[in-house]
């Protein structure tokens, strides 16, 4: 039997380096984030029930709507699976992977070696593409329902808004400087089908992006881009988002960073899961609010 939505929750972790990634990023947007690991403690939350019973109810239902193939919910995890495995292969380090955060980071610095910006920018559509086809698949909407996720990322919030603000910091700011949003198209429309087999998320969403090969898998891909840069322009203005900005919030979870900006971001690609870990917690959030709505 297939590993359940909210058996997957339960079993992200409390505390490691992606957990305190997240928990520093969130330092510097309002409202904060609460790492929700619980079930139980998330069905409670958005049902505003403590009843064991209804909860126990809920989490049947949630459980039976996720294990069902004709909807989307799993099919939304392995996007965000697919993305989590290709940044450690982007970050491209040559370092142990038992790395704790008890290790200075400034140890590391010698053996970071950031991929180039045009990588890096295919890198961040298939991150954005993954984040269009997963609203899709839990919505049961059309994967090119470009509008339809424009809209919704307005109304992002908490661990969806957080990993959104990651995207930007993570996989745009820090890695591409302050004008990040500015030089995406241009890199986009240098980048080719060798591009895009370079990276492992790629092979794996293939079959759920619309089009037939890579040129009109590219161009699904900037038109994502193209969509998510209406609403990213605005958040980072109304946030105040900045490289420096985002190293200050994570230097106070991951302590003091003195390198290059995108070597930061190539350490954060090869050490932690953000878009997994908060990709969950935003589908069991979907998946729970629906079980909520039928109980």
């Amino acid at each position: 039997m297939s590993t359940t939505v909210l058996e997957r929750l339960e079993r992200l972790p409390r505390r490691d380096l992606t957990v305190l990634a997240l928990q520093g990023l969130a330092t510097v947007l309002p409202g904060g984030w609460t790492n929700i690991t619980s079930a139980d403690a998330l069905i409670r939350e958005v049902s505003g029930s403590s009843d064991p019973a209804f909860v126990a109810q809920v989490r049947q239902r949630a459980d039976t709507l996720s294990r069902a193939r004709h909807e989307g919910y799993t099919r939304a995890l392995s996007l965000y699976d697919a993305v989590n495995r290709s940044q450690h292969a982007t970050g491209g380090l040559r370092v142990l992977a038992n790395v704790t955060g008890g290790l200075p980071l400034l140890k590391m610095l010698n053996r970071v070696t950031p991929p180039g910006d045009t990588l890096q920018a295919v890198d961040l559509s298939l991150k954005v593409a993954a984040e269009l086809l997963a609203f899709t698949q839990v919505n049961g909407l059309p994967g090119d329902s470009f509008a339809d996720f424009g809209a919704a990322l307005a109304d992002y919030a908490g661990d969806a808004r957080l990993r959104m603000a990651a995207l930007v910091c993570f996989d745009g700011l820090l890695p591409l400087g302050d004008q990040a949003l500015e030089r995406l198209d241009g890199l986009l429309g240098a980048a080719g089908g060798a591009d895009l087999r370079r990276l492992p998320a790629y092979g794996r969403m293939a079959a759920l992006i619309p089009g037939r090969g890579d040129a009109e898998h590219l161009g699904f891909l900037r038109r994502g881009v193209d969509t998510w840069l209406g609403w990213a322009g605005g958040f980072v203005n109304q946030m105040g988002l900045s490289g420096q900005r985002a190293v200050q919030g994570l230097e106070t979870t991951l302590g003091p960073w003195q390198g290059r900006f995108d070597q930061f971001a190539a350490f954060l690609d090869a050490f932690t899961d953000t878009y997994a870990h908060t990709g969950v917690q935003a589908v069991a959030r979907r998946l729970v609010e629906r079980a909520v709505a039928e109980v």
